[in-house]
């Protein structure tokens, strides 16, 4: 094999190893190719924090294994030991952590190699990545728009071609709003799967850790090496098909054997004398988890998140249980309503806003349809502003596996 650079910088995850292990193309020279890239889209602000000669010397230890010298953007939520890891917030600014993420390990252990700590919404709380202490992350699809967030600049550095696959974390809708904003793929996977351990905290009983890649194929790989599952085959047939609300896709979903039908989640907030609001949980925890530093340094938050953490400590311990409560109701009834095997809608409910938008106005049409399965603790995955969810990993994976084996990849898997 005889890979010029843009094929280098274009070929899925799996490929790419295979041509490693066979020793077609060595890890250095794919390493050394995607590390010049970097450099020359330095401005977009992908990336917080890079490490070429880290990447080097691993590439130079021959990496083998299913992701052999695969190149890996990290969201700067992950601890990466030796290596300096923000948050995407000015207070960490030299954070060098002394250990490694669990599921960085994972993936390094496959042969993967770490380019760089992508940028990101500070702290991950935010839809747009407009990062005021390491800058707005450019959307390489549609310039003058958000990349999305909070993990933008993995999205961003996908779509340009800066790595081959991506680590995220999703919260409430934080793999797949940027994964709909630069047309790649972010698979938000069931609570639990994937362990955070080494992973900062947003509100622990949403968070996730997800993959992120240019293609459905490639995050299917990812998530089989973080969860130590199988990649399913592709389905569709015979599957019930839950509508949240149109995506324009219907007709080719019904192509492929899909029986759609309309559909409709189970309320999110509890009736009755236990009444309480799922939300009030998300925002006690996040408080608590800022607790050490808010509103003790306030002043060296950006703005967004000073508003969001403002309201957040206005909410009350009982609010909080109630809130508790009413969300283990909603996970209760999610078992068997709606009585489909899937649900799809588009993931954002708006056109990606401009970098120059009040992130607090824009959060509401971001997240109308990710946040929903943060709540139930459902995988779900966004191939660009297509949403697949369910209640089973193998079957929303299986689903999305069967529509980009008939339809496709996204657009920036394409370019």
């Amino acid at each position: 094999m005889t890979a010029g650079t843009d094929e280098l910088l274009s070929l899925p995850a799996e490929a790419l190893a295979a041509a490693v292990r066979r020793g077609e193309v060595s890890a250095v020279e794919i390493t050394e190719t995607f590390l010049r890239r970097i450099d020359e889209h330095a401005g977009g602000h992908a990336f917080i924090t890079t490490c070429p000669e880290r990447a080097l010397e691993r590439a130079a230890r021959r990496p083998s294994g299913p992701l052999a010298g695969v190149p890996l953007a990290v969201k700067d939520m992950f601890d990466t030991a030796g290596l300096r890891t923000t948050y995407g917030s000015a207070i960490f600014v030299d954070h060098v952590p002394t250990r490694t993420a669990s599921a960085v390990r994972q993936l390094e252990a496959a042969g993967a190699i770490v380019v760089g700590k992508a940028n990101q919404h500070e702290f991950a709380w935010g839809v747009t990545s407009q990062n005021p202490h390491w800058g707005t992350v450019a959307n390489p699809v549609r310039p003058g728009r958000v990349a999305g967030g909070s993990s933008g600049g993995t999205a961003a550095a996908l779509a340009e071609r800066l790595c081959t696959i991506g680590l995220g974390t999703d919260t409430g809708g934080s793999v797949r709003i940027p994964a709909a904003c630069c047309d790649v793929v972010g698979f938000k996977p069931p609570l639990g799967a994937v362990s955070t351990s080494g992973t900062f905290p947003l509100a622990p009983s949403f968070d996730t850790v997800g993959p992120m890649a240019r293609s459905v194929r490639d995050c299917a790989l990812v998530y089989a090496l973080l969860a130590g599952r199988a990649v399913p085959p592709p389905r569709l047939a015979g599957v019930r098909v839950g509508v949240l609300e149109p995506t324009g896709h219907e007709d080719e979903l019904t192509a492929l054997g899909a029986l759609l039908e309309e559909a409709v989640l189970p309320e999110s907030q509890a009736e009755g004398p236990h009444a309480g609001d799922p939300m009030a949980v998300f925002l006690a925890e996040i408080a608590a988890v800022h607790r050490p530093w808010f509103p003790r340094l306030r002043d060296q938050y950006g703005p967004d998140v000073q508003f969001k953490l403002d309201a957040a400590q206005l909410v009350s311990e009982r609010e909080a249980a109630q809130g508790r409560i009413a969300l283990g109701e909603l996970r209760r009834r999610a078992r068997t309503v709606p009585a489909v095997d899937l649900v799809i809608s588009p993931t954002l409910a708006i056109e990606p806003p401009p970098v120059d938008c009040w992130e607090p106005d824009v959060r509401a049409g971001m997240t109308r349809y990710t946040r929903p399965f943060n709540f139930l603790g459902w995988p779900t995955i966004a191939i660009g502003n297509l949403q697949i969810a369910g209640r089973d990993e193998r079957t929303v994976l299986s689903a999305a596996l069967a529509w980009e084996e008939a339809y496709g990849r996204t657009a920036a898997a394409r370019t």
